[in-house]
């Protein structure tokens, strides 16, 4: 059976095998855009205009991460001011992607009503107002550049963004009953996967690509791991993991869990910041090779580059849905084909989008 998943970032097709219960599914994703052949050859400062473009969700990481890259090759040291404003905003498109997946992609799957779309909606804008207060415009922006940042922000324009984070802090009782309600439909048990998970703190020569034409699955150490808020915020949701495992209620409770946790990170990073640090440090232009690792909305997000004489001669990127997704074997499956194994297909949106799929990062 073939199935088209749509209401993600993109689609995906699933060859699903099993009548009523899901036996085994093989992941296809199909759009190819071709941006890393497309950065040959370019200056390495298209690079901070071209790559937040990949994504209209999460494009403000592939700003960051590019910066880093290219801060790599160059060896260029960045201010702590520069460094707490870059995780300030991009802490914010984090907590707005997981409002948004939660109740325009998530809540779809079981509860038909559009007010909570409305509530996404809410929410979301006044973070975009948030960052755009920071970074200039949101989304798109390109105020993170080698050496740090381009803009020079207030303490006023800091107090503004506080306000902001204590307003979305109100909204976290709601948000909790509409994660009971959710579940009221849909077992807690469902959609357990490999139990592996990984966080940026990796041996990047363990990371593989191997050819999946025309995207390419990524492991680790030669198997599938699960990346994202789950790996990230295991340890603080650690006695909801004990009763379900790496379940779909233990999955779906860690990403709300981390919008509240990352506010409250965000206010003490406003109040550490010292604005009279200088916000951008001119590095040394060399020819070399760099490489990021951040945490983005959906998990790990690796951005190589290498420059020869300002140019691009190589880029390469690795998106979160390339290791939660990956199209693997019966015997060695990715996160989200061991989570489908075996449930009833009912259930097969709810969990494949549990995995919060970027099928746009994926054709990059």
């Amino acid at each position: 059976m073939k199935k088209i998943i749509t209401k993600i970032e993109g689609e995906a097709t699933l060859q699903i095998k099993g009548n009523k219960i899901i036996e085994w599914v093989d992941i296809e994703f199909w759009q190819f855009r071709g941006i890393e052949s497309y950065l040959k050859g370019k200056h390495y400062m298209d690079s901070l205009v071209i790559n937040p473009r990949i994504c209209g969700i999460c494009g403000h990481s592939h700003l960051i991460a590019t910066a880093e890259a290219i801060e790599n090759a160059f060896n260029a040291e960045i201010t702590d001011k520069a460094k707490q404003i870059r995780n300030l905003t991009l802490n914010f498109e984090i907590i707005e992607n997981h409002i948004k997946w939660f109740y325009i992609t998530l809540f779809p799957t079981q509860i038909k009503d559009k007010k909570y779309l409305f509530k996404a909606l809410k929410v979301s804008q006044k973070i975009s107002q948030a960052i755009a207060l920071i970074a200039g415009q949101y989304p798109h922006n390109s105020y993170a550049v080698a050496g740090g940042i381009t803009t020079d922000i207030t303490y006023v324009d800091l107090a503004k963004v506080k306000n902001i984070i204590n307003e979305i802090l109100e909204f976290e009782n709601e948000m909790w009953k509409d994660f009971d309600e959710f579940f009221k439909l849909v077992p807690k048990e469902i959609g357990k996967s490999n139990n592996r998970f990984l966080t940026k703190n990796l041996d990047i020569s363990k990371v593989k690509e191997i050819n999946q034409n025309p995207y390419q699955n990524v492991t680790y150490d030669g198997i599938y791991y699960e990346t994202g808020p789950l790996a990230r915020m295991k340890k603080f949701v650690d006695f909801v993991y004990e009763e379900y495992q790496d379940s779909i209620y233990t999955r779906i409770y860690a990403r709300v869990y981390e919008i509240f946790y990352l506010l409250n990170q965000n206010l003490k990073i406003i109040s550490q910041i010292n604005l009279s640090e200088k916000s951008y440090i001119k590095p040394n232009i060399i020819s070399n090779k760099g490489y990021s690792i951040i945490e983005a909305p959906r998990g790990i997000l690796i951005h190589e580059i290498e420059i020869l004489n300002e140019k691009i001669e190589n880029y390469n990127i690795i998106v979160p849905t390339q290791f939660n997704l990956s199209n693997g074997t019966f015997e060695n499956p990715s996160p989200a084909q061991k989570a489908l194994q075996g449930e009833k297909k009912e259930y097969l949106d709810t969990i494949f989008k549990c995995f919060d799929i970027c099928a746009v990062c994926v054709g990059h």
